[in-house]
């Protein structure tokens, strides 16, 4: 009969973080440290309890790496005590069998390996040393802890699938590891560890709720094509390098506040089918969520790195949450193309934030222009300029065409409509119609045809903004008005048969314009006058409709 391996472990813990947010785990972190309910620890020291390697007193897995055997397989002794652990009685001795705590993996290699020892009972690896594990295309049926451990050399887990829970709490892993077409069938831990290299999760399924809290991944971390099919937590997480999370899914909420971005992150065409908290982030460069789907967006950060920071949103579709300003320093949100449903844009002081958000061609689904902080009176109802344009990326600075700004105007002018702000859809409107003009005099006609149309459009809009300022002016038709009285007086005045005052010609004028009486005319009148007030007469007809259409309209405001 072997004797049983003399190892003892007494895990000294760090002090980790408190957290201070809805669905902190504090209180649940000792189900993951050697406590006394964990088989085997007694008094804070746990006691292996594998048979020793002949002629030793250590078992395979804790034999000193110099000691062992040229014969001894320490991945194959751990797939016989996994087996084991099936044929064993109790609850305890199944427990028992399958802890390799404080071991020592010189080669962990069982690529392609079903691991599966018939009970729900954690494969306990923590606080152990690892080198170049190698789990690509294993299966692990049960729950397995890696909680403390270090991985020294590449991790290989790509195309790996765990049927249960996957603990990894507070590793490290110093050299790349890849986690490339891993499905995780239960829920996956990996607060508190530690990425000294690149980390790779391109296209891993998070079947259950995954935690990255506390993470600090010093090397690039590829989250491409990831999916979180249940909520994710990347709160308190740092990111010293890139961080890439191009074509995301986030099926529940995404959790990332406090999150620490040190170099460029990205977001682009991700999709975030609940709610997505970026509250208190805080990156030194510019975020990229362009493209990205949001179901509801928190951002609203305590503080930033730089005095300025610049948040893409373009061609995004955000259907509700908050854009918010820190305490110090200002945030340009771009949603050049985007689609905005119930976005509250705010700042910490109550002052205006209408150039923080910059509105190009932007659509608009309930979104409130004059609600919160957003107030677009203050810079003029141009709601396209910005506090600092040098934040932008460069094919994006300077004047916009007259034919970009009039999308953007009209845009705006149908959103605000559909909320029912009267106001906002007017001084849009008129800007709208005001870029529409200049864009037809930039037109470049094809043919003569075209040229005509073009001028002749041009033309009508020109008169309308003049006498009526779209609509929108009402003391322009008055004043329009007495425009033509005066002219029309003064043809009167030319073509009278006879002398006339000029009092007389303008009263006559007057008179003609509105049409409500006849006027008598000068003395000795001729057929030009009486044509000239007929049509006079039929003129002031329209102006008055025009006056009393911009008076409701500006009325209804």
């Amino acid at each position: 009969m072997c004797a049983q391996c003399s190892h003892s472990f007494t895990p000294q813990y760090p002090d980790f973080p408190d957290y201070e947010h809805k669905g902190d785990d504090d209180n649940n972190r000792d189900r993951w440290l050697l406590g006394e309910d964990v088989p085997g620890v007694e008094n804070g020291t746990w006691s292996c309890p594998h048979d020793a390697v002949d002629g030793f007193n250590k078992c395979p897995f804790h034999l000193p790496v110099s000691d062992r055997p040229p014969e001894l397989d320490v991945t194959a002794a751990f797939l016989q005590h996994i087996e084991e652990a099936q044929n064993l009685e109790t609850r305890r001795d199944r427990r028992r069998n399958v802890q390799f705590i404080d071991a020592k993996f010189e080669s962990f290699d069982i690529a392609g390996e079903v691991i599966d020892t018939g009970s729900g009972h954690f494969i306990n690896i923590s606080h152990s040393t690892i080198k170049n594990a190698n789990f690509k295309r294993t299966r692990v049926r049960q729950p397995i802890r890696f909680a403390h451990a270090t991985f020294q050399e590449p991790t290989n887990f790509q195309s790996a699938i765990f049927d249960g829970y996957v603990g990894m709490k507070n590793a490290k892993f110093l050299k790349p590891a890849r986690f490339k077409g891993a499905i995780f069938n239960k829920p996956f831990a990996i607060r508190h560890s530690t990425f000294v290299k690149d980390a790779f999760f391109w296209h891993t399924v998070f079947k259950e709720y995954a935690t990255f809290r506390d993470v600090d991944f010093e090397g690039y971390a590829y989250f491409r094509g990831v999916d979180f099919e249940k909520y994710v937590r990347f709160s308190q997480a740092h990111f010293y390098d890139e961080a890439w999370f191009k074509l995301g899914e986030f099926g529940d909420d995404a959790d990332f506040i406090d999150t620490r971005f040190d170099s460029s992150h990205s977001f682009i065409n991700a999709e975030f089918k609940r709610t997505t908290n970026f509250s208190g982030v805080r990156s030194s460069g510019p975020m990229d969520l362009s493209g990205a789907k949001l179901e509801s967006l928190e951002m609203t950060p305590d503080k930033i790195e730089s005095a300025t920071q610049y948040v893409d949103l373009s061609e995004s579709s955000i259907n509700e949450g908050e854009l918010g300003q820190p305490d110090e320093g200002e945030i340009l949100y771009d949603v050049e193309r985007a689609t905005l449903g119930n976005i509250a844009v705010t700042s910490s002081d109550d002052t205006s934030v209408a150039d923080n958000i910059r509105i190009v061609a932007t659509n608009f689904d309930g979104f409130e222009f004059e609600s919160d902080d957003m107030d677009p009176e203050v810079v003029g109802w141009k709601i396209h300029t910005v506090f600092d344009e040098s934040l932008l990326p460069e094919d994006r600075r300077g004047s916009l065409s007259p034919k970009k700004l009039r999308e953007t105007y009209l845009k705006a002018k149908n959103g605000a409509k559909q909320v029912g702000n009267t106001t906002a859809a007017g001084h849009f409107y008129y800007k709208e119609m005001t870029y529409r003009r200049k864009h037809l005099a930039n037109l470049t006609p094809s043919s003569a045809g075209t040229k005509f149309r073009n001028r002749f459009d041009w033309l009508r809009n020109a008169v309308l903004w003049v006498v009526t300022g779209y609509g929108e002016y009402p003391l322009r038709v008055i004043g329009s008005s007495i425009g033509i009285v005066l002219g029309f007086g003064g043809l009167y005045q030319i073509f009278a048969a006879t002398e006339a005052s000029i009092s007389e010609s303008l009263l006559f004028s007057a008179q003609s314009f509105i049409t409500f009486i006849v006027g008598s005319p000068p003395q000795g009148t001729t057929t030009v006058v009486a044509t000239l007030s007929l049509f006079q007469g039929f003129i002031g007809a329209f102006f008055i409709a025009l006056f009393v259409y911009t008076f409701t309209r500006r009325l209804s405001r």
